[in-house]
């Protein structure tokens, strides 16, 4: 990669070259932005402007509109900000069309991002645009990969199995690994004695770690049931601790939530609430994990702890997405492993007894758990062979150093 960069700045030693970026979320931002700083670090001689946010901007990106200005919109909310995209939308595309960037490179927020896309193919057909972290085609509405065979140069994915999947639909792409490989490997190496010591848990006894979820209306739906798996697993096994993350914005949620169980005598007791920035402390010190589904059955699966994945969701909004649905799990460790390899207990099988059961499975039978860890290892493995932000970084400077090159026909 070195030898890359160096021919980049030999070759335009006196020349900025512009990139147009469109990130709509904050997690993107976070990822991006480590990506720039890779690129400032080598000292390329580029300019970035665009739809972004504070990290971004922190690494230098110009900014003609924060997404924090945004509001994230789903199935049902499309129409609603129809008009607040459609003008963000044609303000990004006269920028573009008066900057006449070198590349496009959008990252992921496939709702708005798949619609600019076809917008800037139509109007400039020769410009490259590049897509880093694909929308999930092959979870739900899987036509959507139509519209990036026509119009992407070049998809930039964070799982192999989207390499796969785009191959076989002739699209030009490349596995570049996941982001939050690398910020595991950097934030996971943790002095578990410290968080012992915080939360006044005994190392010699089985800890399970607990992630009720980031939304309030996550704490009102899972929180019953959690808590009465808590009290009936500790009616047997009286050793186990229980431990679950708090984001600070829903502290006063779990409190009135565990309020309303009648079980706040537990707290401070068998049950710590533990900082969500702690979050990777409690998945490595934790024996056993309750995971609700989502990222953070990813970052679980990174730190190779086993976990049960549980999900419930409102009856009209289940039967939307299994109207979309295209993969058989929920989970992040199934879809990477391709096969059942970690209890999915999701709408009516999120229930008490069965965080019970499956949880006393594993701790009555070891090798049953070493077994699951060893699984999730060979997972975590098969994600973790790209090192992210020099990758892309490095993708980005050949497509450039390629200007006239017909991306569309690269081979694949």
């Amino acid at each position: 990669m070195l030898v890359l960069f160096n021919k980049f700045m030999n070759a335009n030693l006196n020349q900025t070259k512009s990139i147009f970026v469109s990130v709509g979320d904050v997690s993107a931002d976070i990822h991006l932005a480590s990506v720039l700083k890779t690129l400032k670090t080598n000292n390329a001689n580029l300019s970035f402007f665009g739809l972004g946010g504070s990290y971004m901007n922190a690494q230098g990106v110009e900014l003609l509109y924060n997404l924090e200005k945004l509001t994230s919109f789903g199935i049902f909310e499309v129409m609603k900000h129809y008009p607040k995209l459609l003008k963000l939308k044609q303000t990004l595309l006269a920028s573009i069309e008066e900057r006449k960037p070198e590349l496009v490179l959008l990252v992921d927020y496939g709702g708005f991002n798949l619609i600019l896309a076809k917008s800037i193919r139509k109007r400039f057909a020769d410009l490259p645009i590049v897509y880093l972290i694909s929308p999930q085609v092959w979870g739900s509405r899987p036509w959507r990969i139509n519209t990036i065979a026509k119009t992407v140069s070049k998809m930039l994915v964070i799982f192999p199995f989207e390499e796969t999947l785009y191959k076989k639909h002739n699209v030009n792409v490349k596995f570049v690994g996941h982001p939050l490989t690398e910020k595991i490997n950097n934030d996971s190496k943790i002095d578990l004695s410290n968080f012992f010591e915080k939360y006044f848990l005994d190392k010699a006894n089985p800890i399970i770690g607990i992630f009720p979820g980031s939304r309030k209306q996550e704490i009102k739906d899972f929180i019953p049931v959690l808590i009465q798996a808590i009290n009936w697993l500790h009616q047997t096994r009286p050793n186990v601790q229980f431990v679950l993350s708090c984001a600070s914005h829903l502290k006063d949620e779990i409190h009135r939530s565990i309020e309303k169980c009648k079980m706040t005598h537990i707290v401070g007791n068998y049950l710590k609430l533990a900082d969500n920035n702690d979050n990777y402390a409690l998945m490595q010190a934790s024996n056993i994990l309750w995971v609700k589904s989502g990222t953070t059955t990813l970052e679980a699966t990174l730190m190779e702890t086993p976990m049960l994945i549980y999900y419930r969701a409102m009856w009209l909004s289940y039967v939307i997405f299994l109207l979309f649905k295209r993969v058989k799990y929920v989970g992040w460790p199934n879809l990477l492993a391709g096969s059942s390899i970690i209890p999915e207990l999701i709408q009516l099988d999120c229930r008490a007894e069965l965080l019970v059961r499956y949880t006393q499975d594993w701790l009555d039978v070891p090798a049953y758990l070493a077994e699951t860890k060893n699984k999730l290892k060979l997972v975590r493995q098969h994600l973790a062979n790209r090192e992210f932000a020099n990758s892309v970084a490095n993708e980005i400077l050949e497509i450039i150093n390629s200007p006239k090159l017909d991306l569309k026909e690269t081979p694949v």
